[in-house]
């Protein structure tokens, strides 16, 4: 189910959160300006990285932030930016991820061969 990562402005204090409405949260965290969202199928991964980020600025016991500017670009840029639906995705996965380990399983076992097997073998010959 689709969901929106999104940060919220409510005077120098931002808020990170998920939700399946955004409209709901908008009204929900008056007076505050949304500064950007994100729509994505696994909020959890990209809500616990983001978090994870701005652990130190976090105020106890709420799931505000007290950001500097540069953090506020920094989160908006990871939000909105190009890619950032994929920013925390795995670079190969999939049929690619297949064909990644199968090639490198065939230039391992080759290298042994060549380098570890041939030698003890040609000392028999």
């Amino acid at each position: 189910m689709t969901s929106y990562v999104y940060l919220v402005q409510n005077g120098d204090l931002f808020n990170i959160g998920v939700s399946n409405n955004l409209e709901r949260s908008r009204i929900s965290l008056r007076p505050g300006e949304l500064i950007a969202f994100s729509i994505t199928d696994k909020p959890e991964v990209l809500i616990n990285n983001l978090r994870k980020i701005y652990v130190d600025n976090r105020l106890p016991g709420s799931d505000y932030y007290r950001l500097a500017n540069s953090q506020v670009k920094e989160c908006r840029a990871l939000l909105e930016g190009d890619g950032s639906n994929n920013y925390f995705q795995p670079f190969f996965r999939g049929p690619s991820l297949f064909l990644l380990f199968i090639s490198s399983w065939f230039l391992i076992t080759y290298i042994i061969i060549q380098f570890a097997v041939n030698p003890i073998l040609s000392k028999f010959s």
